[in-house]
């Protein structure tokens, strides 16, 4: 695009842009900036026109970025950030008044067992405030981050971190759970070798065994050790309560509201190192006066 043809861009045309790299979807990008979607469909057709790029390609089901598109997100992102914050200098962030939604990323248990906390928090605070809960993947999560498109992770661990902030919460231990009437349910503690015995059910709600358990404990996360990987950690219990498997989970799983008859808890090797939980954002938030009042509030309520 020549620098005249910059006349031909206003800032809506740029969020809709934004939207629609973001999203790679026409109607959910629609939804994003508040427009219909035959809207979105004339500004993207207007964009295809302006840039001379096709932006969105259809790749079976899916749309995905042309490479030029591809270049553009992040740096278009940074520029409507930067946009933004200009607009609110002086403004600060006032939680009493506001209706700003934040978006959380959470596993299944930070929702039964994290969230209520940082709700009764925000409700005393921020009565206007909403919460809109994301699922935690490994895949473009550090983007998300990045975009602000989620505003914080509330995690054990994310392999993606690179480049995010962090900042511990709470610790806690793991426990192992087994069916009753298992040979190691008369036992106090697992030990390292019945992941290997029995077979080991894996927590990994972003992909893999956590790093700080594999580090410390390689047997855990070996080939021969585990048996089968669950990202959802509220089905574990009936997964072991069928089959001779072992679970290792972080102790608060036993204070969930869920049904754990025919499970036994038995203490985790002695090798396993404690679970903690973190916030992560992005360095680009650091000093966004609602994201430090939101990081503040999580704080609080789980420390």
């Amino acid at each position: 695009m020549e620098p005249t043809r910059l006349s031909g861009l206003n800032l809506n045309a740029l969020v809709a842009l934004d939207a629609l790299l973001t999203e790679r979807n026409v109607t959910r990008a629609a939804q994003r900036i508040g427009i219909t979607q035959p809207a979105m469909s004339q500004s993207l057709g207007r964009l295809r026109e302006l840039f001379d790029d096709p932006l969105l390609v259809r790749r079976g089901r899916a749309m995905v970025l042309t490479p030029r598109a591809e270049a553009m997100l992040l740096p278009l992102s940074d520029a409507l950030l930067s946009v933004e914050r200009a607009l609110q200098l002086g403004m600060g962030f006032d939680a009493a008044t506001s209706n700003r939604i934040f978006k959380i990323a959470l596993t299944d248990l930070g929702v039964t067992m994290v969230l209520p906390s940082v709700l009764r928090v925000l409700g005393r605070e921020a009565p206007g405030i909403r919460v809109q809960v994301e699922p935690l993947s490994g895949g473009r999560l550090s983007d998300k981050l990045s975009s602000g498109e989620v505003d914080l992770v509330i995690a054990v661990y994310l392999g993606s971190a690179h480049g995010l902030r962090r900042e511990k919460l709470l610790d806690e231990d793991y426990i192992c759970l087994v069916r009753r009437g298992h040979p190691m349910a008369r036992r106090k503690r697992a030990r390292i070798g019945d992941y290997e015995n029995y077979g080991h059910v894996a927590y990994t709600p972003v992909g893999f065994v956590p790093r700080p358990m594999s580090r410390a404990v390689p047997g855990v996360a070996s080939a021969a050790g585990i048996r089968v990987s669950v990202p959802y950690l509220l089905a574990l219990p009936d997964v072991v309560r069928r089959t001779d498997l072992v679970a290792t989970v972080p102790r608060s799983l036993l204070s969930a509201p869920i049904d754990l008859g025919g499970v036994a808890a038995v203490e985790a090797p002695l090798e396993l190192p404690r679970v903690e939980h973190a916030q992560w954002w992005h360095p680009r938030f650091d000093s966004d006066p609602a994201h430090q009042w939101l990081r503040k509030q999580v704080r609080q309520a789980l420390v």
